[in-house]
């Protein structure tokens, strides 16, 4: 988020541009390429099978995340006990790697007004590099690309045609790994409807095809939506975006940078715009927001918290059995990262560790202990569950050679991969039931983290069966729920 507050009037709006367009340039120049961590080996099944099941204290949470490291040296991140971290880059910091998952970012240009008129870093053998690095991340595509002038600046059908390639590139080398799209400033009309001309393009530059998408992120600040041509006076915040021809869209005051409930509504309304476009139920991130306005426009460490421990209770908690994720027990959001760690001085606002240059590990500020004290409640949990059950062929005949498929799904907390054991039965396996097939091991991180098995029933002969799936069938896990580690389904062979 850098240079959120272009104002060419002569008052303190304009004085407050040139300090969030100074601090940031300065920011973002600071976060060059470095070297890359190895990627740390894989252990074994049965090193994960039989962890602590569950923990207070210190557990890393996955939902929980921060924006801008610009050095693993200035910040201790397992006091915010926080599962992920992003640097607006894809240089990852091992020294986090047993305490939080890094989240790359693929930066990109727009070159001129075609559709492929851009370029991205990184690119070509250092891409693919990365990605070996990185094996399953999650990968965002551009950072604000909705926001003209600054960050990514892309037109909607520069940014369709350069998703395009990058998500060919990222599944091709590692089709574990899942791709975000958007990262818009803030879920504004206005914005739905650049995401709107962003997918019609992509559509028109590919025979009609959807945009392939495995979860959707977006900033979600609550910023002034102003043309600085039409109003000079007044267009603080996040401007309209490229390819718009508009003057205005929200029009907010300074002192709407905490409203919770447009907060609230901003995310519901992006979620039903993501049921309405055809990717209901796919994770969602809010991959920045916090407070940007300064103390000394009444935003003190109170006020900040105090919208800070307000967002956090909503996102654990807000649910919706039609527009949540259905592999993270409905909810709205799956993960969220606060803006940001740390500031020179205290002009900045939210900022979790403050200190002196050259004086490091900083220290929490008043936002960060309040962030700390906020993870610090929260256990670590474990909810398995299968968040659906098939089968096909609809219709067979006997004998017959029948299908059953399962996603498999976790709603719980754990930053890094538990395993659990998956089994198919011919009957309710507390009844007798017979297992079909042999135990299958399946490893999920938390945050509604997925993954689908299937079962080959093979000479299945003349008759209704009751097939059950049941997860965590070994009873590994003590879970946060113990009543939803079963599905069953009806099945008919022949007349």
């Amino acid at each position: 988020m850098n240079g959120e507050f272009k104002n060419t009037g002569g008052n303190w709006k304009a004085v407050f541009a040139i300090f969030f367009l100074l601090f940031f340039g300065t920011l973002f120049l600071s976060l060059g390429d470095g070297k890359l961590a190895e990627p740390a080996s894989a252990g074994s099944i049965s090193e994960f099978l039989y962890l602590p099941l569950l923990s207070n204290g210190t557990a890393p949470q996955c939902r929980f995340g921060v924006n801008v490291i610009q050095n693993p040296d200035n910040v201790q991140l397992e006091k915010l006990r926080l599962g992920w971290y992003l640097n607006y880059n894809t240089v990852r910091y091992p020294e986090f790697d047993n305490q939080a998952k890094f989240v790359p970012v693929i930066r990109l240009s727009q070159t001129g007004p075609n559709a492929q008129d851009f370029s991205y870093v990184p690119s070509g053998s250092s891409l693919l590099d990365v990605i070996a690095a990185n094996p399953g991340a999650d990968w965002l595509i551009g950072n604000e690309p909705d926001r003209r002038d600054f960050q990514d600046d892309m037109e909607p059908h520069v940014y369709a045609a350069a998703y395009a390639e990058l998500y060919d590139i990222i599944k091709t080398a590692d089709p574990q790994a899942r791709v975000f799209a958007g990262a818009i400033v803030q879920p504004t009309p206005l914005r739905l409807q650049y995401l709107d001309m962003v997918l019609d393009s992509f559509s028109a530059q590919n025979g009609g095809a959807k945009m392939p998408v495995d979860g959707w992120s977006i900033h979600n600040f609550i910023l002034n939506e102003v043309s600085c041509d039409y109003d000079p006076g007044n267009c603080w915040g996040a401007g309209i975006p490229p390819g718009i021809n508009a003057d205005v869209g929200e029009v907010l005051d300074v002192q709407d940078n905490d409203n919770m409930d447009l907060f609230k509504v901003r995310i519901e309304n992006f979620r039903q715009w993501m049921y309405d476009r055809g990717y209901a139920g796919l994770p969602l991130t809010v991959s920045e927001y916090g407070i940007l306005m300064p103390d000394w426009l009444g935003f003190d460490n109170n006020r900040v918290n105090t919208f800070m421990n307000a967002t956090f209770d909503y996102m654990e908690t807000a649910v919706d059995p039609v527009l949540g994720d259905p592999n993270d027990n409905d909810k709205l959001v799956q993960t969220w990262s606060w803006f940001s760690t740390g500031a020179v001085g205290d002009e900045f606002n939210g900022y979790l560790f403050e200190g002196t240059a050259g004086n490091y590990p900083w220290a929490l500020s008043v936002m960060g202990q309040n962030y700390a004290n906020y993870t610090a409640g929260l256990t670590k949990q474990i909810d398995l569950y299968p968040s659906s059950f098939t089968f096909s062929p609809a219709m067979s005949t006997a004998p017959a050679n029948i299908t059953l498929t399962a996603i498999v799904a976790n709603s719980g907390t754990n930053v890094f991969p538990e395993s659990f054991v998956v089994r198919f039965y011919n009957g309710d396996p507390d009844a007798g039931g017979i297992q079909l097939g042999s135990d299958q091991i399946v490893s999920l991180e938390g945050c509604g983290h997925n993954k689908t098995v299937t079962h080959l029933w093979e000479n299945v002969s003349s008759g209704t069966y009751q097939v059950y799936v049941v997860v965590d069938a070994g009873n590994a896990f003590i879970e946060s729920n113990e009543d939803n580690n079963s599905k069953t389904l009806s099945l008919t062979v022949g007349n």
